[in-house]
């Protein structure tokens, strides 16, 4: 198929996404196309701002843009009770629950 080199390689980037299939990436594709350019490039922001600030805690290797992490830091954190998660985003789900109070 003949079309912008450009695009296509948009499709194939964003088509290496979790759960982004061909005809996802394509929806995506053009609507970041159709986008203001603004938009295009606050998405590159943040994608560029992930990469470049996010880190492991150098206590929890929970992700953070400190380190030590703000659950680490915390003086009024329980410190000698410890939650372990599979996955570093699961600690987003447990602390929205604002019940759990150790480290």
């Amino acid at each position: 198929m003949k079309g912008p080199e450009s695009l296509f390689n948009l499709v194939d980037e964003l088509k290496k996404l979790p759960g982004v299939g061909r005809k996802t990436a394509e929806r995506l594709a053009f609507h970041i196309l159709k986008s203001q350019r603004n938009e295009a490039e606050a998405l590159v922001r943040a994608i560029m701002g992930v990469k470049d600030k996010v880190k492991l805690c150098s206590i929890c290797s929970s992700i953070t843009e400190t380190d030590p992490c703000n659950i680490c830091s915390d003086p009024n954190r329980e410190k000698n009770t410890l939650c372990v998660v599979e996955e570093p985003h699961d600690v987003f789900a447990i602390e929205k629950t604002r019940e759990y109070k150790g480290s």
